[in-house]
């Protein structure tokens, strides 16, 4: 285990949602606002004062998972003085770009000190022999605070990852062991690694126990941010044996999610009756007229797989020569099937119709020759001919003339007719049959 010492204290009350989480070992997940921007800085290979293990994984380790999760990720390894304060005035100019509705995250795993109440993060090239001097060679933890209160957007997020052990442990002012209790402004959350005043372990798997459970629980679809760090409390004690115990501290006036739950698939739809009971009629009449009918009404039907499944079953077997007959077969047509029976109700020139696709259920006859055709009801028509014309007028469908092709449907040779679609809509033609059927009745 490696001591030392980080704390924020002086925070000025900020208003809007300045969410700022304070960790040893910590990491990170999503934030539902959009965009989502974020910089991440692990400093593991420090010059003058003692390196450490893992910082640089960590912050790899979150920069990686955040990308997952919707955000604009700079992450920066082993850098110098000027390069921090460089990335964190972008990252401020880049969040006050982005809208009040955006989210900031920032996240520092590396060497951090507290010295005169004030916090600050240490550059990789940081060299100190008098406390006096600290705010001219890191960067104050509040900077960060500022650049990020300045955007005025929606949720901000501070991550510090600066517990590993004390690189001024000869100097007296360095002489707190872990961080600071603080109070949470209006719209913050504060979470820290462990208890105030505690020590966090560094890990010894290439993460700190706090990072590894964080990166973990941050990706629970769903899950609210107390939810997620009372987790991750469980999850380090286990770890760690009980020596180090997350804490953390809310102020938060809204809910705050890092994945959003996931969705619930909806249960498909109950066919129509109009539907089923047109499928029906092709299972019962188990020819290819018959399926073809119901594709022709239903095309992305309930049961249009299975439909063109079946339809493809009855060509194939047509297409086979009788196995082990020793006989030729003959090549004389087979008579086209009739078509298939089907009910469709009483159906008048004036009646809703009850079978078919959406262009003709619920309306009558009458209602559909008084409106334009699908397509040119003759092969190669002119379109000036037909589009935008009543059927009454553009291919002679009256009462009688549709009562007579309704006949001609009733036909043992019509199947070839009734399997293309009529112009006025997919099932029709079994509708004109139906009617013929019942004598052609207005009423």
């Amino acid at each position: 285990m490696r001591l030392f010492s980080v704390a924020l204290r002086g925070l000025t009350q900020l208003s809007g949602a300045l969410l700022v989480v304070l960790a040893c070992g910590l990491g990170m997940g999503r934030a539902e606002a959009e965009p989502r921007i974020a910089l991440v800085i692990g400093n593991s290979g420090y010059e003058a004062v003692s390196s450490l293990d893992n910082p640089t994984r960590d912050a790899a380790a979150i920069g990686q998972t955040l990308e997952g999760l919707g955000f604009k990720v700079t992450l920066l390894s082993d850098s110098s003085l000027v390069q921090m304060r460089r990335a964190i005035t972008d990252f401020g100019r880049d969040l006050r770009e982005a809208g009040p509705e955006s989210t900031g995250l920032f996240y520092y795993a590396g060497h951090g000190v507290q010295s005169f109440g004030s916090n600050y993060l240490l550059p990789v090239d940081v060299a100190l022999s008098d406390a006096a001097d600290l705010d001219l060679v890191a960067v104050e933890a509040q900077s960060v605070l500022r650049q990020m209160f300045s955007a005025r957007n929606k949720v901000n997020i501070v991550l510090l990852d600066a517990c590993r052990n004390n690189p001024f442990s000869d100097i007296p002012e360095f002489n707190d062991n872990g961080l600071a209790e603080m109070k949470a402004p209006t719209g913050t959350y504060l979470a820290y690694a462990t208890a105030p005043g505690a020590v966090a372990m560094d890990g010894l798997d290439g993460n700190s126990p706090f990072t590894a459970a964080l990166v973990t629980q941050m990706t629970v679809p769903g899950q609210a941010i107390e939810q997620t760090l009372k987790n991750v409390r469980v999850a380090v004690i286990e770890e760690t044996g009980g020596r180090q115990t997350p804490w953390d501290s809310s102020s938060l006036t809204t809910n705050f999610i890092f994945t959003p739950a996931l969705a619930v698939a909806t249960p498909p739809a109950e066919p129509r009756g109009a539907e089923k009971r047109l499928y029906e009629m092709a299972q019962r009449e188990g020819s290819q007229a018959a399926y073809a009918f119901y594709l022709e009404a239903y095309p992305a039907g309930t049961f249009s797989e299975i439909a063109r499944e079946e339809l493809a079953a009855i060509a194939l077997n047509a297409s086979k020569d009788p196995v082990g007959s020793g006989v030729t077969p003959a090549t004389t047509p087979e008579p086209p099937a009739p078509p298939p029976v089907i009910d469709a109700g009483d159906v008048t020139f004036r009646s809703p119709l009850t079978v078919g696709n959406a262009e003709v259920l619920g309306h009558s006859i009458a209602d559909l020759i008084e409106g334009a055709p699908l397509y040119a009801p003759i092969e190669g028509l002119p379109d000036e001919l037909w589009k935008g014309q009543k059927c009454a007028t553009c291919h002679s469908w009256t009462q009688e003339a549709l009562c007579a092709q309704g006949k001609v449907y009733m036909s043992q040779n019509a199947t070839r007719s009734l399997a293309k679609e009529h112009p006025l809509g997919g099932g029709l033609k079994l509708n004109l049959r139906a009617w013929a059927a019942g004598g052609c009745r207005a009423e």
